[in-house]
């Protein structure tokens, strides 16, 4: 490096490490390191929730409380049950899988040999929505009522406003909504980077087992969190306006369990997968031995990943659905033990002839791997229909989920976070302390959990319980291995703080001789841009990680942004907003200055959002960011796609499952009103109005030729026709115009009929839910209009045509006119098939 560039990375490396340079960060390895540090303050809340409910666990109060001999209880009912509700909601979603994530977005570009994330100031977004998210959802205590505390499922039609009517019950539904957001811009991220940025000659097949763990994880996340956070935005937006989505005669409670379950039965094996995939990479490397049948466990996460969605069902048990569809998941659930043993077979087969030196990571590992083989056989038991009415609802399945969750996700990642600190930071870790950590966490997790499985007649979520029934004594081992386990985080919180500050400096870049991916290839830590030399796959068998020192990396300009932070404080915002609003209105009605002050919040949420949309789209204009490609190679690995198109295909994708559980809670409901089996129904025909109808079609049709007019621009885009594109632009704006308008004429043709009309929406869930769907559509198309006037704007001024710049919006228009058009034909489809 000569002069001039050493000056240059100086004075790019002091902005990287400032403090603006981490709130307004794009690089993926500070994104991942927030993830990191933010998952575990999470890590810490969920676990004080924890430990507060082992205490009131401890003792059996009823018996106190029944006779006047004990007034003062610890936790009441509710508080009990907000506890339990914030616990799981926080420690699955807000601990686990950012976690995971946190290391995939720091470790993926390094481990491809990429210089970034695909989409660095969308990857930022990501991080905003999460962070905000998780504090949206603790802000429910502090509400009036408390939190939620229908139990982390969210039950249907408990977390309904009649029976929780409590402000904190929203914000925590909305946190869910803004989370989801996060999670579906992380997927996209980690599946796009992983298919475009690879480095030359590294195939997937050669990709480290962290890498595909992630990557499956990302795959299935994408499948099935737009379709969770339809569902808790349902919850929100019926909530708040008294909507009748999940009223249950009609079948909504039932409805609600099978969406749920949907995304939470996956969303549990994916959470195991990070961890198993690390264990596999930081066992073969410290035992300096290759992972054991690498293809063959690439299979079985996929296989793990595909089941998982397949075996939902098996939550529906008790609920008296078709027996067909039980002994069908019965055998799916019993049959995913085959790939996670293979998983497990693999982790031990990894160790066994290594050159350990047990090292913390080692040992965690060790400990990760009998809790699989414990949760394993556990969960086995409840996929039969006659063992699972047994234990059903009681602490045998907290023990079993706990193992797996705490026992095998946490332990694992544990060893990753000690194996991945000296990268981190540059500086060893403790090893005296790390196994002080494991000596205490290993036998805390199974004091704390083992004793559960004895309690398979106590029901879980309850705040107390009789004495004499020999639950106190399994209660009180359990615990005190809770606090054991806590403790042993604090010896883990105090290992990192002082080797950060006395820890032995890591003179060499590899100091484990590492050999999976090109990681250990930089610098420790390493520099904001990476690897100095081009990574490249070459050698006799095209396997080496090689890097090119005939082509050194020059120092790139640090990317800051404060736009995704912007938006993603605009999103939060604007639901807490409302919620505040609500407290000004019946039945809450604390004073009208409530609403004031929350339609104040909400407008400063738009101005926030606008900020930002507005900045991120002038940062384009200007082409002030990105100006540096994620890629050291000019050719991406998958051809005939820029980094946008491709991304903008997965996410519309995404948003046709979003849209998906909207239909799909139509169509449910209107089987629903037409059983024989629910009660109290009468038989509504729910056919468009004729004239309703015919508007309907000719907004389809307008919409349709919009999207075909938005094509037509991007292919002049791409021909660099500045003047035939703005002109297709321009006839798509009227078409989705003519759209707009028929489409609103449509729906007050349809406010005459009295039991499709919009005041109908409180009882009638089949007409709520339509209304719904037309109404975000509506509103999303307003979007899509004022983007396209931006375009035509931006092309007939500009006084060069840049393809990279013009198709790419020319690329979102076509892709979100496109999803309005399909949008519209699948709501009519859905109302009237």
């Amino acid at each position: 490096m000569d002069s001039a560039s050493e000056a240059e990375y100086e004075y790019n490396n002091k902005i990287y490490n400032s403090v603006k340079g981490w709130i307004f960060t794009t690089n993926h390895k500070q994104i991942g390191l927030l993830y990191i540090l933010t998952s575990l303050v999470f890590f810490i809340g969920g676990g004080v929730l924890a430990l507060l409910m082992r205490l009131q666990l401890a003792i059996p109060r009823y018996d106190l409380v029944k006779y006047s001999l004990f007034s003062g209880r610890f936790l009441d009912a509710l508080q009990y049950n907000q506890l339990v509700t914030i616990h799981g909601l926080t420690m699955l979603i807000w601990f686990l899988g950012p976690l995971g994530t946190g290391f995939g977005i720091y470790l993926i570009p390094l481990a491809i040999g990429s210089r970034d994330m695909i989409y660095p100031r969308i990857n930022a977004l990501g991080y905003w929505l999460y962070l905000f998210s998780g504090i949206l959802l603790w802000i429910g205590f502090f509400m009036p009522g408390g939190n939620l505390d229908t139990g982390w499922t969210v039950y249907q039609p408990l977390s309904s406003f009649k029976f929780t009517p409590y402000l904190g019950a929203d914000t925590a539904a909305a946190a869910v909504v803004v989370r989801g957001l996060g999670t579906i811009i992380a997927s996209t991220e980690i599946i796009a980077t992983v298919f475009k940025a690879r480095a030359r000659g590294l195939r997937m097949m050669n990709m480290p087992l962290f890498v595909w763990a992630v990557f499956w994880v990302a795959a299935i996340s994408w499948f099935i969190f737009p379709e969770i956070t339809a569902l808790f935005f349902i919850l929100v937006v019926s909530n708040v306006l008294g909507l009748s989505g999940f009223i249950s005669t009609y079948g909504g409670a039932l409805m609600w369990e099978n969406l749920f379950w949907y995304f939470g039965h996956p969303e549990v094996y994916l959470l195991l997968l990070p961890g198993t995939g690390a264990m596999f990479d930081y066992l073969s490397n410290l035992g300096h031995k290759a992972p054991y049948l690498k293809k063959w466990m690439i299979a079985a996460m996929g296989a793990i990943s595909v089941d998982g969605v397949m075996v939902f069902l098996h939550h529906t048990f008790m609920t008296g659905i078709v027996f067909a569809w039980l002994m069908a998941t019965s055998i799916f659930t019993e049959s995913i033990s085959i790939p996670t043993g293979m998983m497990i077979v693999g982790i031990i087969a990894t160790l066994l002839g290594a050159k350990h030196k047990f090292q913390t990571p080692v040992l965690f590992a060790l400990a990760a791997s009998t809790s699989f083989m414990i949760g394993g056989v556990t969960g086995v038991t409840n996929s039969s229909l006659a063992i699972d009415t047994i234990v059903h609802g009681d602490y045998y399945i907290v023990a079993h989920f706990h193992y797996f969750m705490v026992g095998v996700a946490v332990m694992a990642l544990m060893g990753n976070l000690y194996y991945y600190f000296p990268k981190f930071t540059g500086r060893m870790y403790s090893e005296k302390l790390g196994r002080l950590h494991w000596a205490f966490a290993y036998p805390g997790v199974n004091i704390l959990y083992f004793p559960m499985f004895f309690l398979y007649d106590l029901p879980r979520r309850v705040y107390t319980y009789q004495s004499g029934f020999g639950y106190t004594i399994f209660n009180e081992i359990s615990t005190i291995g809770a606090f054991i386990f806590g403790l042993s985080f604090l010896i883990m919180f105090a290992n990192f703080a002082w080797s950060l500050k006395y820890g032995k400096r890591v003179t060499e870049n590899n100091p484990y001789k590492a050999t999976a991916g090109f990681v250990w290839f930089t610098t420790t830590p390493p520099k904001y841009y990476n690897f100095d030399y081009e990574p490249y796959v070459g050698g006799a068998d095209n396997r080496d990680l090689l890097l090119d020192e005939t082509k050194p990396i020059k120092p790139s300009k640090v990317e800051l942004s404060s736009r995704p932070m912007l938006i993603a404080g605009g999103v939060t915002l604007a639901f807490f907003g409302t919620v505040v609003a609500l407290m000004g209105y019946k039945p809450y009605a604390f004073g009208s200055y409530f609403a004031y002050i929350g339609f104040a919040i909400v407008a400063v949420a738009l101005g926030l959002f606008a900020w930002g949309g507005i900045g991120w789209m002038y940062d384009d204009y200007k082409l002030r960011s990105p100006n540096v490609p994620p890629m050291y190679k000019k050719d991406p690995v998958t051809k005939g796609f820029n980094n946008m198109r491709l991304g903008m295909l997965i996410f519309l994708a995404g948003d046709m499952i979003w849209m998906a559980t909207f239909y799909g809670t139509v169509e449910w409901l209107k089987l629903q009103t037409i059983s024989p089996y629910v009660e109290g129904n009468d038989p509504t025909t729910f056919f468009f109005p004729a004239m309703a109808t015919v508007y309907n079609v000719i907004s389809i049709i307008t919409i349709g030729i919009a999207a075909l007019f938005a094509y037509f621009a991007l292919r002049g885009a791409i021909n660099k026709k500045a003047s035939a594109s703005s002109t297709y632009m321009t006839i798509g704006v009227i078409f989705a115009i003519i759209y707009l308008i028929t489409a609103i004429i449509s729906l007050e043709t349809m406010n005459a009929n009295s039991v499709l009309a919009l005041a109908a929406t409180g009882t009638n869930p089949v007409t709520s839910m339509f209304w719904l769907i037309s109404l975000m559509d509506v509103t999303f198309s307003l979007g899509v209009i004022g983007v396209m006037i931006k375009y035509i704007i931006s092309v007939s001024k500009s006084k060069k045509f840049l393809w990279g710049r013009v198709a790419t919006s020319a690329d979102i228009l076509m892709w979100f006119v496109a999803f309005v058009f399909l949008t519209s034909v699948f709501t009519t489809i859905a109302f009237i098939a």
